[in-house]
């Protein structure tokens, strides 16, 4: 078992990050002096080289030194960190004989030592690079260099394609998993980036359950069941200014919501294979569900329909519709779906060429009281968006109704008073979406209603006063008349 670092050596260890900078900056200004002095306008430049290579060189031991205290701390991917060792180290042995070789130069020039020392210096800005971008990536992530470039670099460079990381709606929230689809996603968006294969602060790893089941260096950071007792909660609590607090300060914050779902996760006993369904959820937590379910999720077609987008028809038409005395409306200020209602003293045949010029935004369309014929069916066939139909005391029969079959977004249809029959409305047995079928005073029977609600369990086909029923009702009341003349003779 190695032994733990003395604190002595991780308090100098935690200067690295403030002292490697200054030989980046330093041996950066030294190779480019020294190239500039090279071009006779620039020779004033070749006394600076060796000042500022000797505080390169000074500051890239230092730093190399501060680096290998840190690493005893811990906690890092120990391939990406053996590659950020060794490069480190060779910048602080190339600057250093870098120097040297500058210095031997200056008292006794020579050609092969110039040659020597300018491959030196440029192995050392070589090696320097891959030391600061695996610096980066033992303190940042693997990624972090690469994390925002745009895709078209991203494909010249041979990575693959920008991944967003986002919070995907959940659309069956009964059916959700609780770790997978609500906490994994909370913690790879705040804490991953730190807690991963490649970097694992607090040699803590949370990229993985089996990673977070294990724990860090203080243990497991959960106690299921009991939110109070876990560091991960404990930690999410302590102000933000507090070191131990997680995320860290200037990182992205977990929201108030964020917070109380992790609480409650930990507090059902922070499972990772169970439901929503199948733990508890109270009022408040419900809540903070309801918010990442997909407002979608429970909407029916047509209210997608009419929650979509859809183009304003043209002012040129809607004008020409309503100089035909054409009623059109939007169904809302907000929206450019259309509701049109022709005059009864119009024909509905006479105005179906204008209408199907505003056919991508007619929904709800009233023909009810009009001469519509079959004939104009054939027209309103075109209607793909039509929500609502009336075709209330038209002229429509069994024959039009066959036009209405292929309206995917159909949901009420009128047909009181027309000459439709149980034959016809068989035909709108492929109308999915329709809810409500209204045929009063036509030749549907309850037989035919019935045989149309087997084919679509979800409508409602009104009838209005069968015959029948009318009947039933006619003998009852005067059932009741006879029983109330009875009891006024026996009185009397």
């Amino acid at each position: 078992m190695e032994a733990e670092a003395s604190d002595l050596v991780l308090f100098f260890g935690r200067f690295h990050p403030l002292i490697l900078h200054l030989p980046i900056g330093f041996l950066v200004i030294a190779f480019t002096l020294e190239v500039l002095s090279r071009f006779k306008q620039f020779q004033a430049y070749k006394p600076a080289v060796g000042f500022v290579l000797f505080l390169g060189a000074v500051s890239a031991v230092v730093a190399a030194a501060l680096g290998y205290m840190l690493a005893q701390a811990g906690g890092y991917n120990e391939d990406l960190l053996a590659i950020h060792q060794w490069t480190g180290i060779g910048v602080a042995v190339a600057s250093v004989a870098a120097f040297l070789l500058y210095r031997q130069q200056s008292k006794k020039p020579s050609l092969i030592i110039d040659r020597a020392y300018l491959s030196l210096m440029s192995v050392m800005m070589l090696t320097l690079t891959v030391a600061g971008h695996f610096g980066g990536s033992l303190t940042h992530g693997s990624d972090y260099l690469t994390q925002y470039m745009p895709n078209p670099l991203r494909q010249l460079a041979g990575l693959p394609p920008k991944e967003e990381k986002v919070f995907n709606k959940i659309t069956n929230l009964p059916e959700a998993v609780v770790y997978t689809d609500i906490i994994y996603p909370i913690l790879d968006a705040r804490c991953v980036s730190c807690h991963n294969e490649s970097k694992s602060k607090g040699d803590l790893q949370m990229h993985t359950v089996e990673a977070l089941m294990k724990g860090g260096e203080d243990g497991p950071v959960f106690v299921a069941g009991d939110p109070e007792e876990s560091h991960m909660i404990q930690r999410i609590h302590l102000p933000e200014n507090d070191e131990d607090h997680m995320p860290p300060e200037g990182k992205s914050q977990l929201t108030d919501e964020q917070i109380k779902l992790l609480n409650w996760w930990v507090k059902e006993g922070a499972p990772f294979d169970k439901k929503v369904a199948e733990v508890k959820v109270d009022e408040e937590i419900q809540a903070v569900l309801n918010t990442l379910v997909d407002p979608g999720a429970n909407m029916t077609e047509v209210e997608k329909l009419l929650a979509s987008e859809v183009a304003p028809a043209s002012e040129q038409i809607l004008k020409d519709l309503h100089s035909e005395g054409v009623q059109v409306m939007p169904l809302s200020a907000e929206i450019h779906w259309l509701q049109v209602s022709v005059p009864q003293n119009q024909s509905g045949d006479a105005v179906m060429n204008d209408l199907g010029k505003v056919s991508e935004q007619l929904t709800w369309l009233d023909l009810g009281g009009t001469a519509t014929t079959d004939e104009a069916l054939a027209a309103v066939s075109k209607f793909k968006n039509l929500t609502r139909l009336h075709l209330e005391n038209t002229k429509v029969t069994d024959e039009g109704l066959q036009h209405l079959k292929d309206l995917p977004y159909l949901e009420y249809l009128n047909l009181y008073g027309t000459q439709v029959s149980d034959e016809g409305i068989q035909q709108l047995a492929g109308l999915k979406n329709l809810k409500k079928l209204y045929v009063w005073q036509t030749q549907v029977t309850q037989e035919g209603a019935a045989q149309l609600q087997e084919a679509l369990p979800g409508v409602e086909v009104n009838r209005g006063l069968s015959p029948e029923t009318k009947d039933t009702m006619e003998t009852a009341e005067e059932a009741s008349d006879t029983s109330e003349k009875a009891k006024e003779l026996a009185e009397n």
